[in-house]
């Protein structure tokens, strides 16, 4: 369990937004995945909506940690 952001050093914190950028990206990158292989075999159910949605709302969220990062 990690500590609150607020007792973190601003060493950690930044630590902490990399790491979290990384296994976002990583998550985004499998959901793509699981779209692409669906889309080959004509599947499209509204969770493929919803998780192409989902990746608008994470292109935003990693522009936001990347620019925290900074």
């Amino acid at each position: 369990m990690r500590k609150p952001l607020e007792d973190m050093s601003e060493d950690e914190a930044r630590t902490w937004v990399h790491e979290l950028r990384g296994r976002l990206q990583l998550k985004q990158a499998r959901e793509r995945n699981y779209l692409e292989r669906r889309a080959k075999r004509g599947i499209r159910t509204p969770t493929d909506e919803a998780y192409e949605a989902d990746q608008d709302l994470e292109n935003d969220l990693l522009a936001i940690l990347e620019h925290l990062e900074k």
